[in-house]
């Protein structure tokens, strides 16, 4: 079985966090609880969250939520 890779193959890891928007950087803190719990807590709908995911990971290359958990974690935005 390979090893994974230091930075779990995260293309945005060194992207600035100026990329994002205030929002977007709202959902990438919270990005650990389901998408609908997400929308619950900023009480917008669960398809303006699914809206801003895919923004997030046209703008930085993620395609997972493991990889925004740990983009997230790696910009000190989830502790």
């Amino acid at each position: 079985m390979n090893p994974l890779p230091k930075n779990y193959d995260v293309p945005a890891i060194n992207l600035p966090l100026g990329i994002l928007t205030k929002r977007e950087i709202e959902i990438v803190k919270m990005a650990i609880l389901p998408d609908k719990q997400i929308a619950w807590d900023l009480d917008i709908s669960y398809y303006t969250v699914l809206a801003h995911l895919k923004s997030i990971r046209n703008k930085t290359g993620i395609q997972d939520g493991r990889q925004l958990v740990y983009f997230g974690m790696k910009k000190g935005l989830i502790n």
